[in-house]
């Protein structure tokens, strides 16, 4: 569906949408548009591997796909990876995180590109759309007005998250967490990184979830080990060894502003040899290569509503930061909120 067209004048006190309608467009997603979609990511300072259509390809048909990509002066600008279930659409329950992936602009636009997305999607009957945003860390350019554009709409917080992110260049200041990596260091520790993710599954990550949370990894061997082979540049294998034997490992996500830690994972010996804690020092100076952040993630359990404090404290000894993660839920009705924010002075400037 396309949503303006070439023609239409500027007059005195129409809406934004109507002022606006000739310059924006929204298209749903089609294969034939990847390369409209990947010209977005290559320009917008909030896109990280998740957002590749390469990537959301491995939960095949699980998925009901509604993503959209939005135009300005017939120029893709921003995409919105999302999948609709019934009446319901989800940026994204198969991603760690999504929203609006959007190149560089004003708050004006940006709030244009949202009047236009909203709109969208109560053409196509939607009742409701929920949001899982991509954290600020992730962005080179640190600005904070998706939480206003939701409350200007109404929107619900649906969930509170508090993720963890490491600044970098690292700078350890705990004490304890100095003396356990200096420890680390003398240990005979080797760090490979590995072209297959399979022992790391097998003989760390399954047995350490199951014997201290009771869970299983969100991805299964083989989903990682198809989306490694897709990205290899981006998904990279770490693990840690003595005499041999595997004593802690990480999956990580190299984006561009970010280090994540996909899954970390340690053993019994390996938390006697402080393991992770040398992993952790190893990523941060050989491997981030100019990226401001390692984000560890959250620590939450109950739908962020506790937090796990044992993983919490270790993530903060090595200087971590915390930032709210936030899920909204809000109305497609809500464009008309977001339509009337300007006066007509100011919505004539912007448009």
């Amino acid at each position: 569906m396309l949503i303006g067209g070439p023609g239409i004048p500027y007059e005195s006190g129409q809406s934004l949408i109507a002022q606006t309608k000739t310059r924006f467009q929204v298209k749903a997603y089609t294969p034939e548009l990847a390369g409209d979609w990947q010209e977005v990511l290559q320009g917008a300072p909030n896109a990280t591997l998740m957002h590749q259509r390469s990537f959301l390809a491995y939960h095949g048909e699980r998925f009901r796909d509604a993503s959209l990509i939005l135009y300005k002066d017939h120029q893709p600008q921003a995409v919105f990876p999302a999948h609709r279930q019934q009446e319901e659409v989800f940026s994204h329950q198969g991603l760690s995180y999504a929203g609006l992936i959007h190149k560089p602009c004003s708050f004006g636009q940006e709030l244009q590109l949202y009047v236009q997305l909203l709109r969208y999607y109560e053409e196509q009957e939607v009742s409701r759309i929920r949001i899982k945003a991509t954290p600020l860390f992730y962005s080179d350019r640190f600005q904070e007005s998706l939480s206003y554009i939701m409350h200007l709409a109404q929107a619900e917080t649906s969930q509170l998250e508090l993720s963890l992110a490491l600044p970098l260049p690292l700078m350890i200041k705990h004490k304890g967490r100095k003396a356990t990596i200096r420890q680390a260091s003398k240990s005979g520790l080797e760090i490979w990184e590995e072209a297959d993710v399979g022992l790391f599954w097998d003989k760390l990550l399954v047995p350490n979830l199951q014997n201290r949370y009771q869970k299983a990894p969100t991805h299964s061997k083989d989903q990682m080990r198809y989306l490694k082979t897709r990205h290899p540049e981006n998904i990279r294998q770490f693990t840690v060894y003595r005499k041999g034997i595997p004593l802690a490992g990480a999956t990580v996500y190299f984006t561009p502003n970010c280090l994540h830690t996909q899954y970390l994972a340690t053993n019994g010996e390996g938390r006697d040899y402080h393991a992770l804690d040398w992993l952790i020092h190893y990523l941060c100076n050989t491997q981030a290569e100019g990226r401001k952040y390692l984000d560890f993630g959250h620590s939450n359990e109950c739908a962020g509503k506790k937090i796990n404090r044992e993983l919490f404290r270790w993530k903060e000894s090595f200087g971590a930061q915390t930032f709210v993660h936030a899920h909204y839920s809000l109305a497609p009705a809500a464009w008309r909120q977001l339509d009337q924010v300007y006066d007509w002075q100011s919505r004539q400037k912007d448009a």
